[in-house]
């Protein structure tokens, strides 16, 4: 099987935009935000530095006001000034107050300052340029505006970001396991972000830690809302500062759904503040015994009372991480719901025993990429009237079963051909089983080095992980010959596709610049079979529970 003939290139995401539609659209995002930070910040401040060295003369104020712009978009101001002042023997009129660009709605209170200290008549100093002395300015000061313009640099940023990501969506590999690395090992700082998870390989019982911490979460908002906040507020408190004779809309307009996200901000830090006092929760159970289709014993216990009604679920889910644009975005599907307990009984919510009961069909092992996931959760919900519920989630490191079903019948080895080579390999597995394949030379074939690689890869919405299971230099394969291999296959990640990630494995023999030659996409899972994952109808979102229970509360 020919590289060229192989469907293996890197996913795009759904509705993507071609790069030939992204660059341009980045690139004019680039050239507005130069343009624009020139112009409101970088020349005034060139002009103030190189002021510094021009001749200071006596003036008369001849007239001085705050000019006043209106239009659809509300109202800018700037300082409007007239003098005059001698140089050289001859008069000349300036019209600078200072080097900030064009008129604006920051500062208002300042102009206002600034005229009333130059009446008509006044006699003060200005700056001028001895190489050109009609050029003159009152003062060599920068204005708040012109700082206010380094904000402007988010557009070429923003416009970089788009070209970037593009080009990095594109980007093809010459293999789809691409640089990944041997073994499937992955560097610590790849798990950052996976939730934490005990040994399943260390047998006995042990107490379950949450996915996210409580503490951990409330900071992060608290911290985030506190920035966001300050600097929305800091900014209203400026316009708001600086209103007077007329009401500025665009300011206020533009700065709306900044207000709302900060309050909303607000209410999640709240919320997550209130979920510090609720009940804790602790599970005790065996993670060596969490393979799929088992029945697992577990206990918990509630750290104080106030819980009215507690359900206690099993969640499979899937995850895929993306880039859309500059934006990393996260999607989630459901493929296994199940309730292990559900009462309203106060007298046996605060402790009990459950049994873990795991699927054996339409379900795989636990799968934690950096990029995409299957997740198994032991979810616990408690209800408390009137304050944050109980909501904490346990993953577990669910494995396959320890005998996976094999297959029925062995299928026979099938030739793929490519570069000058033959591989015959049987295309079908269960976990853990060994795989035999043959690798021969044409006896036309020129003898250059060879290498084998056995990896994994995923496809559809996320960003590809991808891991190389086994590798091994062919240096010296002889043009008419041929060598064969064996390679204990590992137990896992299987062979799936759900609604959002998909992994299948692929046996490549590669030239010496790690092109493939040969590229055989194999199925490695229980049977056989790929595991197709179901997609389950979305849950009800938190707003809508809450919204829900206040309605119940309030019937009552």
């Amino acid at each position: 099987m020919s590289n060229a003939a192989s469907p293996l290139a890197p996913p795009k995401l759904n509705g993507a935009a071609s790069p030939g539609c992204i660059i341009p659209f980045g690139l004019l995002f680039a050239a507005i935000g130069c343009v624009a930070f020139y112009s409101i910040t970088l020349r005034p401040l060139l002009r103030a530095s190189a002021s510094s060295n021009w001749n200071e003369v006596p003036c008369e104020i001849l007239a001085s006001k705050v000019e006043r712009k209106s239009d659809s978009h509300g109202s800018t101001y700037r300082v409007a000034v007239r003098y005059r002042y001698k140089w050289s023997g001859r008069a000349y009129e300036g019209y600078r107050y200072d080097f900030s660009a064009g008129s604006t709605s920051v500062g208002v209170k300042k102009m206002r300052a600034a005229v009333a200290a130059l009446p008509p008549g006044k006699k003060t100093v200005c700056y001028i340029d001895p190489a050109s002395p009609d050029s003159a300015v009152l003062t060599r000061e920068t204005g708040f505006a012109v700082w206010i313009g380094a904000l402007t640099l988010l557009f070429p940023l923003f416009g970089l970001g788009m070209i970037y990501s593009s080009w990095r969506s594109q980007r093809t590999d010459r293999s789809p396991l691409g640089r990944a690395l041997p073994n499937g090992t992955r560097t610590a700082s790849n798990r950052i972000g996976i939730p934490p998870m005990p040994d399943p390989e260390v047998p006995g019982e042990v107490v379950l830690k949450p996915a996210t911490g409580r503490v951990g979460t409330f900071v992060a908002i608290a911290c985030f809302a506190l920035f966001w906040n300050g600097g929305i507020g800091f900014m209203l408190f400026n316009v708001i500062k600086d209103f007077r004779g007329g009401f500025m809309w665009f300011p206020l307009l533009f700065m709306i759904p900044f207000v709302g996200v900060g309050l909303v901000m607000i209410v999640i830090a709240l919320h997550t503040f209130s979920r510090l006092f609720a009940p804790s929760v602790e599970v005790r159970l065996d993670p060596s015994l969490l393979r799929l289709g088992s029945r697992v014993p577990f206990t918990w216990r509630l750290g104080n009372r106030g819980v009215h009604k507690l359900t206690i679920r099993l969640i499979g889910r899937e995850e895929a991480t993306y880039q859309q644009g500059t934006r990393t975005t996260t999607d989630k599907s459901d493929f296994h719901r199940s309730v292990l307990f559900d009462s309203s009984d106060t007298l046996s919510l605060n402790e009990g025993r459950g049994e873990l009961i795991l699927p054996s069909a339409d379900a795989a092992p636990a799968f934690t990429e950096p990029k995409n996931r299957l997740i198994w959760e032991l979810v616990f919900t408690g209800e408390i009237p009137w304050r944050a519920d109980v909501d904490d989630r346990f993953t577990l490191p669910v494995r396959g079963p320890a005998r996976p079903l094999g297959l029925t019948a062995t299928p026979e080895p099938r030739a793929h051909t490519g570069g000058g080579l033959t591989l015959w390999t049987v295309d079908r597995f269960a976990p853990g089983e060994t795989i035999v394949f043959t690798v021969s030379r044409e006896a036309s074939a020129k003898p250059d080095p060879l290498s084998l690689q056995l990896g994994w890869f995923t496809e559809g919405k996320g960003t590809r992980d991808a891991a190389v299971a086994w590798r091994e230099a062919l240096p010296d394969l002889a043009p008419g010959t041929d060598r064969s291999f064996e390679v204990q296959l590992h137990d896992d990640p299987w062979s799936f596709t759900g609604h959002l990630v998909a992994v299948e494995w692929r046996l490549e023999v590669l030239d010496s610049d790690r092109n493939p030659l040969v590229a055989v996409p194999l199925i490695i899972a229980p049977g056989g079979q790929i595991v197709n994952l179901p997609a389950l109808p979305k849950e009800a979102s938190f707003f809508e529970k809450r919204k829900a229970r206040f309605r119940s509360q309030v019937a009552r």
